[in-house]
């Protein structure tokens, strides 16, 4: 650990020094999408439409501009319009832009943005409190096949970080944000992952080779929606008509 700790630190300085690499101060996010070229390549995805969630500054949304989407969605929240502002200009695809709370649309706006072949968001599942919900949506937008690309902050607390769990803070926030009140487990978010429906699922290493420090705080991971999926539920085990399908709820 104290070998793999300094090889970081020893990288990060070398970026700093010289300027190679992206700007990006994550360098996990340059790893996390070589990953998924790595597993699907870069033609499973052309002509295929993309959803965004979350761009912040634009480095992934480059990086999704390289697979040749037939039509690119970015959604982000109002507040970040001046710094989306910085950078959306340069973006070449076929692309629309929507200022909105992906889990909080209306179901109206949620409808007409229409299927995906390719979700990808990192950086915001933790700053939502209905987690599971928002992981049940991201299911119900991909199309068969489809891919989505998540990656969250993870619970801090030593004692839960290898525990099935949720930490919750509340009524004060965590450090005091305005949008983070709960803050899973890595294994929470892979059990919702597999409540909605995803049966595989490829955890990153995108941490553990970039951002050595945060790999026990943060979870990256790759995940496909299947024809022969199937969501889990309650009262009724064998998903007859009156199942409640887990995170369903309107």
């Amino acid at each position: 650990m104290m070998i793999n700790n300094i090889i970081w630190y020893i990288k990060r300085l070398y970026r700093k020094i010289s300027g190679s690499g992206s700007k990006d101060t994550w360098q996990f996010r340059d790893y996390l999408y070589k990953e998924l070229i790595d597993l699907y390549g870069k033609e499973y995805f052309h002509n295929k439409r993309i959803l965004e969630i979350g761009p912040r500054d634009g480095e992934d949304s480059k990086r999704l501009e390289e697979l040749n989407p037939s039509e690119f969605v970015l959604i982000d929240l109002p507040d970040k319009e001046a710094i989306n502002k910085e950078w959306l200009g340069d973006l070449k695809s076929n692309h629309k832009f929507i200022q909105a709370n992906f889990l909080y649309m209306s179901q109206e706006d949620y409808d007409s943005i229409g299927k995906f072949d390719l979700i990808y968001f990192t950086g915001v599942l933790y700053h939502n409190p209905e987690q599971l919900r928002f992981i049940q949506k991201i299911y119900d937008k991909l199309n068969f096949g489809g891919v989505v690309v998540l990656e969250s902050a993870t619970t801090r607390k030593r004692k839960f970080i290898n525990e099935n769990v949720v930490e919750i803070h509340h009524p004060k926030s965590y450090r005091n944000t305005t949008t983070i009140s709960h803050l899973p487990s890595k294994q929470a978010i892979l059990s919702w992952l597999d409540m909605v429906g995803f049966k595989e699922i490829f955890i990153s290493k995108s941490h553990e080779k970039e951002n050595y420090n945060t790999k026990n705080v943060r979870l990256a991971c790759i995940a496909k929606k299947n024809k022969d999926d199937m969501p889990s539920s309650y009262y009724e085990k064998d998903l007859k008509e009156n199942a409640f399908i887990i995170g369903g709820s309107n």
